[in-house]
């Protein structure tokens, strides 16, 4: 009778613990998704047009978030490995646990070495970065944020093969000035590329903007063509906010298997599963 009682008052416990869990995890999202509407308002660069959710004003309070279920769900395990009377069980729980342990401290060790190893942030900005052509008769679009904001456009290097005017201008700047009018209010203030001009973008608002190119002469050069060079770097939140928080992730379960492992090996030898 005894057995049976402590079994129940088990159970009991083991319930509460899932309903607490189920309720606390509730909440936290309601949180989160309140908090991620505060925040993305009074940053004031949320558009729909061009679209841009600013993610990296998010990432912090995310990333805050995710540590704090993270140690939650090492709590809850505790408490579930204390009320638990079955050494079968306490086997199970402690090896699913090290399992999702050792691949989340993969992971995030993973990450942390690929944004802090010397070199590895150039490579990457390197390879979002974008090379194009612009013709006379044409133009190139860009836009100067990917739409979660996680990297920017900092500069665009032109380069002509003989001297020729370039032009950056913006949409709102295309919508007002009509024709060639629009050229007299480019943004860049270096007009000839002879044979680079390099433009900083890191000034600029969120929007869409347009590269045009001009003949050297007077009236203008029909073949005139330019390669240029959109140089892109990720967000400040990125490169240093995921690498802190990915060494956060690695050390504290490699402290939860750490605390694991020995609970596992206790209740190897009782346990029916091997």
């Amino acid at each position: 009778m005894p057995a049976n009682r402590e079994m129940l008052e088990g159970e009991a416990y083991w319930g509460r613990i899932k309903s607490i869990k189920r309720k606390l995890y509730v909440l936290e999202v309601i949180l989160m998704i309140a908090m991620s509407a505060v925040l993305i308002i009074t940053s004031q660069e949320f558009s729909l047009d061009p679209f841009l959710l600013p993610l990296d004003k998010l990432l912090g309070f995310i990333l805050i978030m995710v540590l704090i279920v993270m140690m939650e769900g090492f709590v809850f395990r505790i408490m579930q490995v204390q009320i638990c009377k079955s050494d079968s069980t306490k086997h199970i729980m402690s090896t699913n646990s090290i399992r999702r342990g050792i691949i989340t401290a993969i992971i995030a060790a993973a990450i942390a070495v690929l944004l802090l190893f010397p070199g590895m942030t150039a490579n990457m900005e390197d390879a979002i970065s974008y090379n194009g052509t612009v013709t006379h008769d044409g133009s190139a679009r860009f836009q100067n944020k990917d739409p979660m904001a996680l990297s920017s456009v900092v500069s665009v290097t032109i380069h002509c093969q003989t001297p020729t005017k370039v032009y950056l201008v913006s949409q709102f700047l295309l919508d007002h000035y009509p024709g060639d009018l629009v050229r007299d209010h480019a943004l860049n203030k270096v007009i000839l590329a002879n044979p680079d001009v390099q433009i900083n973008m890191t000034s600029f608002g969120y929007g869409t903007y347009y590269i045009f190119v001009w003949g050297a002469n007077s009236s203008g050069d029909a073949n005139a063509t330019a390669e240029y060079t959109l140089h892109t770097e990720l967000s400040n939140s990125v490169t240093t906010l995921v690498p802190i928080v990915a060494i956060i992730m690695a050390i504290s379960n490699a402290a939860w298997i750490g605390y694991l492992v020995p609970l596992r090996k206790k209740c190897r030898g009782k346990s029916i599963y091997k």
